[in-house]
Order: C-alpha cells, then sequence, then structure tokens
C-alpha cells in the first residue's frame, strides 16, 4: 500500500492525469476486498488491480469516463451483472477519483503580449506552457520560474502533444496567418478555453477565412475573438490582465461581469 501511495505523489509531482479506483466495500465472494486500489491512466492502462476479469474492465472504461468528467463517483456492480458474468456472485462497491495536474495554459507566441500573459497567468494558478517558432524570444529571465519554453513550428507541436479539457489555449503569435492556423487546428478540440488576440477587423477576416473553408459559425463561436474582456486596454500588460480575468471567469462561470463596491 505504501507503495501505491508513493506511486501517486510520484504522478502529482510530474503532472500525470490519473485516476484511482479503491474498493470501498464487498459482499460476498470477490476477487478484491475493500482497500484493494488501481490507478488507471487516459489511455485505459492501469496499475495495481481491483479484481481482473470483467469487473476490471468495466472499472477502467468508467474511470476514463471519471477522468473526462472531472468527477468523483462512488458506483455497486453486482458481479453477475456484468456482461461477462463473474461466477464469484458477490458484489463490489467502487470510488473513482479523478486526479488532474492543474489547469493548463499554453500560450502560443513569447513575444511582448505572451511574456505579459505568462507571469500573471501563473499567479493566477495556471501551469505554464510557451511555444514560439522563434528561438531567440524564449528567453528565460522573461517568464516564471516553473514555465516550460518550447522552440517549435506551432503545427508540429499541436500535432505531437495530446490536449483535452483540461487545456487553455492564448493565440499571440507574431504574424496573422500563424494566429489563423493555430486557431484552425483547436476548432474541434475540446478545450477549457481557446482564445485569440486580435482587432475587430482581424478577428472577422480569420473568421470569414475559415467559414470560406467550411467551419460553421456554431463551431467558430466558442472561440474568445478579440480576447480579453474590455478594459480598455492596450499596453501587454493591461491585455495581459483583461486575458487572464476572462479566463478567471470562464473557470469560475461567472456570466456577468459586475464591479464589487464596498458598502
Amino acid at each position: 500500500m505504501g507503495d501505491l501511495y508513493s506511486r501517486i505523489a510520484e504522478l502529482i509531482k510530474i503532472k500525470k492525469t490519473f485516476c484511482v479506483i479503491t474498493v470501498v466495500d464487498s459482499s460476498g465472494a470477490t476477487p478484491r476486498k475493500a482497500g484493494a486500489r488501481g490507478i488507471v491512466f487516459p489511455d485505459g492502462s492501469i496499475e495495481g488491480t481491483v479484481g481482473g476479469g470483467s469487473i476490471e474492465l468495466t472499472a477502467i472504461s468508467d474511470a476514463i469516463d471519471a477522468m473526462k468528467s472531472g468527477n468523483t463517483m462512488l458506483k455497486q456492480y453486482p458481479l453477475e451483472s456484468l456482461e461477462d458474468k463473474m461466477s464469484c456472485g458477490g458484489s463490489m462497491t467502487l470510488y473513482f477519483e479523478p486526479n488532474f495536474p492543474g489547469h493548463r495554459l499554453t500560450i502560443f507566441g513569447g513575444g511582448h503580449v505572451g511574456r505579459a500573459i505568462a507571469p500573471v497567468a501563473a499567479i493566477a494558478g495556471w501551469q505554464v506552457t510557451v511555444v514560439d517558432q522563434r528561438e531567440e524570444v524564449l528567453e528565460e529571465k522573461f517568464f516564471p520560474g516553473d514555465a516550460r519554453l518550447i522552440h517549435s513550428d506551432y503545427a508540429e507541436y499541436i500535432k505531437s502533444t495530446r490536449f483535452d479539457s483540461h487545456d487553455w489555449i492564448v493565440i499571440v503569435t507574431p504574424q496573422h496567418k500563424f494566429d489563423q492556423d493555430v486557431l484552425e487546428m483547436f476548432i474541434d478540440q475540446k478545450c477549457a478555453y481557446l482564445g485569440m488576440m486580435g482587432s475587430d477587423v482581424k478577428v472577422k477576416e480569420v473568421m470569414d477565412n475559415l467559414q470560406g473553408k467550411g467551419y460553421t459559425e456554431d463551431q467558430l463561436s466558442g472561440v474568445y475573438a478579440p480576447i480579453g474582456l474590455n478594459i480598455g486596454r492596450e499596453t501587454p500588460g493591461e491585455i495581459a490582465i483583461s486575458v487572464v480575468a476572462q479566463m478567471l471567469s470562464v473557470l469560475n462561470n461567472v456570466k456577468e461581469i459586475t464591479c464589487l463596491r464596498q458598502r
């Protein structure tokens, strides 16, 4: 058991997504008893076991669903009711506890605005990665100490990286073409947030281009563009505050932004 706790601590440290399954109750003849645990990963692999056979295959599938939803779950399994009936005849109750590496923010573009957004987002709790095709802009002194700085072609990085509903994407590259290319690669991905910087004119041009390529208004409606809250922002620092404020409003499901006034 101590080894499993050590493994969980290690997975949290290296920022892995996983789900701990714990047998919290059992009755009758069952392959494992209360206290047995397994760790399931998004690809369906498992470390440890909660019983093997049909119960484990079913539990792995439910663990993957728990990771997709982000919710804990308590579920009872009468073993004889499984698709491949187990002859044990008992029942098991399993607790599913998904664990995520926190909110992951990837900033495409490490120029003035990307440099301003990174520390503000880090202070607000995001784990920051900055991707830029220009190696010279990725100087460590401009970014938070724990930020990941990736020198890569934007498209190649996106193709080689797994993104999911826990990823937050900010697009502030140095060229309109790069912005549109990156945005297009994320439109059909289920990210927590997808935002692109640009003037009203630029944003309309990009959206018209994408609609011309067959994307629907419904697909494009989830993009935050122009990015950030309207606070009269202009400088990189002001833009950074408006962007992170918008991200926080999305994170906390705040539909209407109002002023907090002291009474």
